[in-house]
């Protein structure tokens, strides 16, 4: 027994080969028929009420039939339903059972369902044995329940209404021909059944792993100490169960995916992946998996994937569950003939694996693709340009940087573009990401090496030292064997990226080194000449990434960072902006007002793009456009696509609106942005003190979210009419300006929640 997060109520944890019944699984049913009518009436949906049959002979979960019209006695769909424990996608209890009846009652659809996700099958297509994403008309995210005790609560019922309700509109607008069934394409679907089968791999391991931390102590041990070497805390909490839970299951099912399309390019090197089906300890299958993976690292040497980790021991308990839903995974992944699909959906599979909203959980922040390319767009110049991600994730800016180049230059060879891109990971996770994310871009090669660091980028020196290149080589984590020692670059073309938003106080926490702040601000703000900014030790990490970075950067070359916006405004921001109108032309400043552009809701972005530049002359003359949209970037840049034309048609949306941006002289504005072009020395003396003889820096922000006429009244107050005296003067010309009494009585002057 155990208590949910939710509910606080001791609960007993199920599986579908537990013998246990639970009796709200018909009142669960009931109650998904009653929303369905409900949604039919209310919608005023031209379908017939939906009934839940009795129980047949069988014993079965009773089916869900909903009528073409509410006159007609002829079954459109009918759905079978089961608890949360089982797949949406099995076919023994759910697509089978479903599917067979829907022939009996001559049903032209019929759906599956867990409760938490509705899959909606063509029967005839079924019938006809088409691929199972042809099979499919299409898939609606319900909830995240997993206990059907919680149905009524409001967090999964709304959500299972607002899911109902999708469905039932697509299939009036589909049956009465409004529109066509949609295709599914095959990517999206495989990158579907990956994603579930991860998250139900994860539920077993994530109380497999809280049973053995709390039970055995070495086991506990080393599960923290796996996570210091992921740069991740360690509190015994659900959360962290959860976190190591995913891993666990992402690498196995990386492996299992990484060998079937590996030996779908090399099929006379590598026999298919095949388990018998009647294994069910699990131990056997990992011995049975195991050799696989040891004749291709024997062979092969496909190291950085098959290599194994402490994590790694988890993947394999002696539970049946487990067991059966890896041998799922092997049999659905044999439908697939991956020596058929290209590199560039291949790439984007395991690119994906990881869903947007869970990249967070484990330490991987998704970044906005048409962020990514914009920035790219506005750094590279040339398809040989040296590009540097110092903080690279899984890879997201490297992978975009690929592709770009290889638009500008078709014939250019994998290996080369690999040569040109280097990324820096602090954590081994993310690091193993970004190398198989690049590698995958053509594994028919054999020298493989994307030039992925696992390695603190502050530790990374840009100074020439005695040994030259020898004391800059570092070990490459690549998909070969061969351990390659290749030095890493003094300096780069661009510097790309997403730097971690990680707030001072908390680097010890993450880090759990007492020292490591200190060392990395040392580290960031001095080169071999001295002292590079003087920042504050209330900035944010991301500020440091901006100095360190300086180092590497070549005169003339770009850097694009999409980071906080708060350094525009804030006291510890007048270091970066010094730092930036002392080495660097502004080339563009750009925020959003209609869109968030961080996975935290509660951090304003913008994306900063600069050009090194040593001539201050140049620097001073520079126009530094501040650009705020009323539009989401993909008012502008169309999606991306696979097919060349279409990316040809994306890269010039961006090329297009860097030209609007960089046009305007003077303040432009329309409904889609507004552009505030301001001369470089004129920021430099607004934030330059006389008196003290240093830059002290002003608000930024103003620039992009002021109205028009606030600059005009400042225009003409701080001038003067006629020659006279300025109408407007700065304060602290005038007056002594200070701070006032601090109380510390932050209890009377803010209200909490409750007494709002």
């Amino acid at each position: 027994m155990k208590k949910t997060k939710l509910t606080e109520k001791p609960v007993r944890v199920t599986s579908p080969f537990d013998t246990f019944s639970h009796k709200t699984e018909r009142t669960a049913n009931q109650k998904f028929v009653q929303w369905i009518n409900q949604i039919i009436k209310e919608r005023n949906l031209h379908l017939g009420i939906a009934e839940q049959e009795t129980v047949g002979a069988d014993r079965k979960q009773p089916d869900i039939v909903i009528f073409e019209s509410p006159k007609s006695e002829k079954v459109l769909c009918l759905i079978e339903l089961k608890p949360p424990y089982f797949s949406p996608l099995d076919e023994k209890e759910l697509k089978n059972p479903a599917w067979g009846k829907a022939n009996k009652r001559n049903a032209k659809y019929f759906g599956t369902s867990n409760f938490q996700w509705l899959i909606w099958f063509n029967t005839e297509k079924a019938n006809r044995m088409e691929p199972e994403e042809r099979q499919i008309v299409d898939k609606f995210n319900l909830s995240n329940i997993e206990n059907l005790d919680d149905i009524e609560d409001v967090r999964f019922k709304n959500p299972i209404l607002k899911g109902i309700e999708r469905f039932l509109e697509e299939l009036v607008r589909v049956h009465t021909g409004i529109k066509p069934e949609p295709l599914l394409p095959i990517d999206e679907f495989l990158i579907f059944r990956l994603q579930e089968k991860i998250y139900r791999l994860a539920r077993y391991y994530r109380d497999i792993i809280r049973d053995k931390t709390h039970k055995d102590s070495g086991f506990s041990r080393r599960l923290k100490n796996w996570f210091i070497e992921q740069q991740w805390t360690f509190t015994f909490s659900d959360t962290d169960f959860e976190k190591a839970a995913r891993q666990t299951a992402y690498l196995l099912i990386n492996k299992i995916l990484f060998y079937d399309v590996l030996q779908s390019k090399r099929s006379g090197q590598l026999d298919p992946l095949t388990i018998p089906d009647d294994l069910t300890k699990g131990g056997l299958l990992e011995k049975s998996l195991q050799s696989y993976f040891d004749y291709v690292l024997k062979n092969i040497d496909y190291e950085t994937i098959y290599s194994t980790d402490f994590i790694d021991q988890i993947a394999f308990p002696e539970n049946r569950g487990v067991v059966e839903e890896i041998k799922e995974l092997i049999r659905v992944l044999k439908r697939y003939d991956f020596s058929k699909i290209g590199f560039d959906i291949i790439g984007r599979i395991f690119e994906r694996l990881i869903p947007q909203e869970e990249r967070h959980n484990l330490g991987q922040y998704f970044t906005n693709p048409d962020i990514v390319d914009l920035i790219l767009g506005s750094c590279i110049r040339h398809e040989s340009d040296k590009v540097l991600d110092p903080s690279c994730g899984a890879g997201t800016f490297l992978v975009r940087a690929y592709q770009h180049k290889k638009m500008m230059n078709l014939r250019i060879p994998h290996q080369e573009i690999l040569k040109s891109l280097w990324g820096v990971d602090i954590a081994k996770f993310p690091a193993h990401l970004s190398t198989i994310n690049l590698a995958v871009n053509d594994l028919s090669v054999d020298e493989n090496y994307p030039q992925i660091l696992n390695e603190d980028f502050f530790n990374l020196t840009s100074v020439e030292k005695r040994g030259g290149d020898e004391v800059r080589k570092k070990e490459l984590s690549t998909l070969s064997g061969k351990k390659v020692l290749i030095p890493y670059p003094r300096t780069v073309d661009c510097i790309v990226g997403n730097p971690p938003y990680t707030r001072q106080e908390e680097i010890t926490e993450i880090t759990g080194q007492g020292t490591y702040k200190e060392s990395m601000i040392e580290k960031a703000l001095y080169d071999g000449k001295g002292k590079l900014a003087d920042i504050s030790k209330r900035a944010g990490i991301h500020a440091y990434f901006f100095v360190h970075g300086t180092k590497f950067l070549k005169d003339g070359g770009r850097f694009g960072f999409i980071v906080s916006n708060s350094w525009m405004d804030v006291d510890y921001g007048k270091g970066l902006q010094e730092l930036f109108l002392s080495y660097y032309k502004i080339i563009a400043i750009i925020e959003s007002k209609v869109e968030r552009w961080f996975e935290d809701a509660d951090v304003n972005t913008c994306i900063i793009i600069l050009e090194k530049c040593k001539d201050q002359k140049e620097r001073d003359e520079n126009l530094v456009r501040f650009v705020y949209l009323f539009k989401p970037l993909r008012h502008f840049i169309p999606p991306a696509h696979d097919i060349w034309e279409k990316q040809k048609q994306r890269l010039d949306a961006i090329e297009n609106l860097k030209k609007t941006i960089l046009f305007h002289n003077n303040f432009y504005q329309n409904d889609e942005l507004r552009i505030y072009p301001k001369k470089q020395s004129e920021l430099w003396e607004e934030g330059f003190d006389k008196e003290e003889g240093k830059y002290i820096g002003s608000k930024w922000g103003k620039y992009l979210r002021a109205p028009e006429i606030f600059f005009k009244i400042l225009e003409k107050g701080c001038v003067g009419a006629y020659g006279h005296t300025p109408l407007l003067v700065p304060l602290k010309e005038i007056a002594d300006v200070r701070f006032g009494i601090k109380t510390g009585a932050n209890e009377f002057f803010y209200l909490t929640e409750e007494e709002i």
